[in-house]
């Protein structure tokens, strides 16, 4: 009886293995713990790799953040774009739309990136690198919007009800972070979500 062994791993393979090892590790730090608690040793832990590894792909703390970074930017977006092409047609789409809106900035995707806003304000070169992917984010979000509330196919038409959709729904996404261990976002998201539909239907 013959067996067949598995194919080695090239080497190009096991370093985009452990690069990837080491994002997700450093994604779960920065949801549980925090831009502060999410140090090398930390990540390199949980990741299952030496600190040897991490200094290979990434060199410094700040690079490897960086790069988690673009990968928490990279995840929300196929997040929206997936959930999106789901939603249905007709009157449920946007009742559907706001709550689906809400499910992405009341996530830990999101607050971890709340955790980094907050660290940037005082770390330049942290600010530097999240600026640019914030700006492409908010890019993103705004065309993913368009598409579950326009109407119109998305032309840009319905534009100023969206901004203040979203001010609205980051604005109550951050109560639990200022207010924790109450329902006030929830309850004050009940209002708000029944103010926001009437608002898009009566465009319609």
């Amino acid at each position: 009886m013959s067996t067949t062994k598995p194919a080695r791993r090239t080497q190009r393979e096991r370093r985009e293995v452990t690069r990837a090892a080491l994002l997700d590790a450093a994604l779960d730090c920065l949801v549980e713990y925090g831009y502060d608690g999410t140090t090398t040793g930390r990540v390199c832990e949980a990741a299952g790799v030496s600190r040897g590894a991490h200094l290979h792909h990434f060199g410094t703390r700040a690079a490897l953040v960086s790069a988690a970074l673009a990968e928490l930017a990279q995840r929300r977006e196929e997040q929206f774009r997936s959930e999106v092409s789901l939603l249905p047609q007709g009157e449920a789409r946007v009742e559907r739309s706001l709550d689906l809106l809400w499910s992405w900035f009341t996530g830990p995707l999101f607050y971890a990136s709340v955790d980094l806003g907050a660290a940037a304000r005082t770390d330049p070169e942290l600010r530097a690198s999240l600026a640019p992917i914030e700006r492409h984010l908010n890019k993103v979000t705004l065309a993913r919007c368009r598409e579950m509330f326009a109407a119109d196919g998305g032309d840009g038409s319905c534009d100023q009800l969206i901004q203040m959709t979203l001010a609205t729904v980051r604005g109550l996404a951050l109560l639990p972070v200022l207010q924790p261990g109450t329902r006030k976002a929830a309850q004050q998201w009940e209002f708000a979500r029944a103010q926001l539909l009437a608002a898009f239907r009566a465009q319609t």
